[in-house]
């Protein structure tokens, strides 16, 4: 992981554990997991954490409008996408082998299935803000 000129973006999706309701999985992810991770954000320099939750509903709904337009593309199931902005890629691994970011994770099997999460990290450049074309 190659450190840049600029911050990264460090993004991942979590699919629940089906035993819990989309609801419970975000308010534990909320309510639970997040107070115990932002300490960590906050030591190791994150510069932003987003929580994109993507509930049922509103993807079955873009699922049915939109797959009627494009019948071949495959629509996200996912519970949430975390996106993180870090100062660079090390970061990442200065927080997963942080004791406290373990304690922020004890929990993190009995709600979601681990195996199914994708992750990915590049580079975000904005080309719309407020409305007006940047860059």
């Amino acid at each position: 992981m190659a450190e840049g000129d600029q911050p990264v973006k460090f993004t991942i999706t979590h699919y629940r554990k089906q035993e819990h309701t989309h609801e419970a999985f975000i308010k534990w992810m909320v309510e639970e997991h997040l107070p115990l991770a932002i300490p960590v954000f906050k030591k190791h320099g994150v510069i932003e954490y987003s929580l994109f939750v993507t509930p049922p509903p509103l993807n079955d709904a873009l699922k049915q409008e939109v797959g009627q337009v494009r019948p071949t593309w495959d629509f996200a199931d996912f519970d949430c996408f975390i996106e993180y902005t870090l100062p660079n890629a090390e970061v990442i691994k200065n927080i997963m082998s942080d004791p406290d970011w373990a304690v922020a994770l004890k929990d993190q099997d009995d709600w979601v299935d681990v195996p199914k999460a994708l992750v990915s990290l590049g580079y975000s450049t904005t080309y719309v803000k407020d409305g007006k074309a940047v860059n």
